[in-house]
């Protein structure tokens, strides 16, 4: 082939319509190609990949199961935005190309030419799509191709009903739209017309230079000089969907707003990948409309838009603040003051809560009925749902090879963020069992609840409260705001229903007769950067100033809920709302406001100590002598949603970028490390001055170890469930089990996979 003929092919090839298309959306659309350019960075896992970001796009999960319709949700997202994004350019940018009127259905014209970009992303996406399942399922199976076909099912339904319906001549979008193009035609001087003018103009001034364009499906067609329009055809084409991308827009927003009020419903609790999707399509078409109508400073505008809806969401006297419910916000709120504080942890308080805490213990032994029963101390790191069913799933089994002893013999349950959730889970389980309502705890539909999605319901709930007005919920005689915590609170409580309608008080009588371990939920508090300890029974022992020598005298650990907030309804809160507060994570939940003077804010238990360590060697310590004297032993068990490893990470071998962001990755990994360093020291000091026999179990999900590892997020694929599922049979754990059967003289039982 000689050199002339290679030339004028690339010359075709470059001066085709659907390279040129891209040619300006690189150069004049780089925002609209950022949403493109996100969704490929999720899909891939470049952006939240720790937080199982690709995954809510690889493996959709809808009414708690990953099946066709899951993956149809999605997918009918996704072809909803493609057809926002192909509306988008098509009327920023048909201008340019005048040939385009010419032709029979000038905008199936446009967007076929324009499929370039779409179709690379649909590429990627389905080659990581049928990655991800054929790996996680063993192969390319039935349920690998139902869960395909869902996916593109869904991309062409709604892409093709979109296209059909939204240009069809006789529906109900037609006609509105139309009304509102003659509404704008009959304006004496319609800015409007003058924009549609002026770029029907410069198109003329500065046409790109394009010699073929593609008719579908193969057919490709030259231009001509003879081609050119009249301005008045131009101006035509231009203003024929302009009303019908309004009206397009009304109907996505109306879409999310709908879905928003129907929140409670089941059904209604989209994919959080549609869910994004979703607020894509609206966002761009907001910003190509603003683009369109502005010009240069249409993007401007559109990131001042968004600036203002961030900060409408963050405004309280417009907005919902997010409360604790059950508790009182009407009454005078508690005085948040250094004397009350004080007050709070006197020496007669700290004298009444030992007393009451020793007869506990006294009535927990004579049930038992056992000279020197053990004493059973679980703590549990946080990390989302990974951390929750990891929790869950190690104390059934724990439970069962020690043929229910472990729960009988446990005093204290304590830890952080997505550990709570099991401890406090496998508590009201045993509390189930006790009254005859269950017999079998161990059951794996608990596990299976426990793993449900919480993800769905807040995603999308976030997005709406920046378009939907406040609402609010009532719950007995008191009224909350109907915001996000609400939403999240009544999500954990259809997925783990026999945590419903309970609240805090409702346990203090279990724990005062000795039937049930006591439970201490230990948020961190912004104030101060000290632990919020909620509890049903008084502990004030534990937030009290430590006496160090006769001079010298620790602060306090920090403050007791219960006292605190006593005339504030504190027995009143809601079960599932402490265990919110204690895994508040920044920006996935609300930070929750105390009904106190000034008001105490509460986040993530993390912040200050991810694994409960520091609360259950204060509580062993301030009882050490009645443990000794009546316990044969005390047994600390660590339920860790991570390996007690200390990896060495070769900086030097990083990249130049990396090395730079290496102080502020590895200060972040060095403060939590030296927290497990810090709790490392405490129990080391135990055998100093506990008298007794004392013993530490650690069970470990091994993320470190695992090849692809559950994220840390409240959703969590099939394969995840799976593979925190078998992690007990790890090496290390089987150990522990091990050395728990010999501690029990119990057969070792081995329950069954799923």
């Amino acid at each position: 082939m000689d050199k002339k003929k290679v030339k004028h092919i690339g010359r075709a090839f470059w001066y085709s319509l659907p390279i040129q298309l891209v040619l300006v959306q690189l150069r004049k659309h780089k925002a609209i190609l950022l949403f493109w350019i996100l969704l490929l960075a999720a899909v891939y896992g470049m952006v939240g990949s720790a937080f199982g970001g690709a995954y809510l796009f690889l493996e959709p999960e809808y009414l708690g199961e990953e099946n066709f319709w899951s993956s149809f949700i999605v997918g009918s997202a996704l072809g909803g935005f493609i057809f926002a994004y192909m509306i988008t350019i098509y009327i920023n940018e048909s201008y340019r190309f005048h040939f385009i009127a010419l032709s029979k259905h000038p905008f199936y014209t446009f967007a076929f030419n324009n499929l370039l970009i779409p179709l690379l992303f649909l590429s990627f996406y389905l080659f990581c799509y049928l990655s991800f399942h054929i790996n996680s399922c063993g192969g390319f199976n039935w349920e690998v191709v139902e869960k395909l076909t869902g996916l593109l099912t869904g991309i062409t339904f709604v892409f093709l009903i979109s296209a059909s319906y939204f240009f069809a001549k006789k529906t109900l979008i037609h006609y509105l739209g139309h009304r509102l193009q003659l509404s704008i035609h009959k304006q004496k001087h319609p800015k409007e017309r003058w924009v549609i003018l002026g770029k029907a103009r410069e198109s003329y001034r500065s046409r790109q230079l394009v010699e073929s364009y593609v008719l579908f499906p193969f057919k490709v067609m030259k231009i001509s000089a003879e081609n050119a329009q009249k301005i008045r055809d131009l101006v035509h084409t231009l203003s024929q969907h302009h009303g019908k991308l309004l009206m397009l827009q009304i109907v996505i927003f109306l879409l999310i707003a709908g879905i928003g009020f129907l929140e409670d419903d089941p059904i209604f609790q989209i994919p959080m990948g549609a869910s994004i999707l979703l607020i894509f399509s609206l966002m761009l078409m907001m910003a190509g409309a603003l683009t369109f109508w502005f010009r240069r400073i249409g993007l401007l505008t559109f990131f001042a838009m968004m600036f203002f809806m961030y900060m409408y969401n963050r405004t309280d006297f417009i907005h919902e603040k997010h409360q604790a419910f059950g508790m009182n916000y009407t009454d005078e709120p508690s005085s948040y003051t250094p004397e009350n504080l004080e007050e709070q942890t006197s020496l007669a308080n700290y004298q009444t809560d030992r007393l009451l805490t020793i007869q506990m213990l006294d009535k927990w032994k004579a049930r038992l009925a056992i000279r020197k029963p053990k004493a059973v101390f679980v703590s549990a790191s946080g990390g989302g749902l990974r951390s929750a069913f990891w929790t869950l799933r190690v104390l059934q089994y724990a439970d069962s090879i020690t043929h229910g002893k472990l729960k009988d013999n446990t005093r204290l349950m304590t830890g952080a963020s997505g550990g709570m959730f099991g401890l406090a889970y496998f508590r009201e389980l045993q509390l189930r069992q006790l009254t005859g309502t269950i017999t079998d705890i161990y059951a794996l539909s608990y596990t299976k609840n426990i793993a449900k999605d919480l993800l769905n319901r807040i995603s999308f709930k976030y997005f709406t409260d920046v378009f939907l007005p406040n609402r609010l919920i009532r719950i007995g005689n008191k009224t909350y705001d109907r915001e996000t915590g609400y939403s999240f609170d009544h999500q954990l409580s259809l997925n783990m229903p026999e945590l419903q309608n309970r609240r805090l008080g409702d346990y203090a009588q279990w724990e005062t007769e000795g039937l049930l371990p006591t439970v201490v939920i230990t948020p961190s508090i912004l104030n101060q950067g000290r632990k919020l300890y909620i509890s049903a029974s008084p502990v004030s022992f534990l937030a009290r100033p430590s006496y160090i020598t006769e001079h010298f005298t620790s602060q306090g650990m920090g403050v007791e809920f219960s006292r605190m907030f006593a005339e504030q309804d504190a027995d009143s809160l809601w079960m599932t709302t402490a265990l919110r507060m204690n895994a508040t994570f920044p920006f996935i939940l609300p930070i929750v406001q105390l009904p106190s003077s000034p008001p105490m804010a509460v986040m993530d238990a993390g912040a200050m100590d991810n694994y409960g360590t520091p609360t259950s060697v204060k509580y062993l310590y301030e009882f050490k002598d009645w443990f000794a004297k009546n316990c044969e032993e005390v047994i600390f068990i660590q339920i860790r949603d991570n390996a007690r490893e200390d990896p060495i990470s070769d900086i030097a071998s990083k990249d130049h970028f990396s090395q730079l962001l290496s102080p502020l990755d590895g200060g972040y990994y060095s403060m939590t490390e030296s927290r497990d360093l810090a709790n490392q020291y405490l129990l080391q000091f135990v055998n100093e001055w506990y008298k007794g026999k004392f013993e530490v179990i650690s069970f470990e999900y091994p993320r470190e170890t695992s090849e692809e590892p559950a994220s840390l997020s409240f959703h969590l694929t099939a394969r995840e469930k799976r593979n925190i599922y078998n992690s007990i049979y790890t090496d290390n754990n089987r150990q522990g089990f091990e050395l728990l059967q010999r501690l029990y003289n119990t057969n070792y039982i081995v329950l069954s996979s799923p």
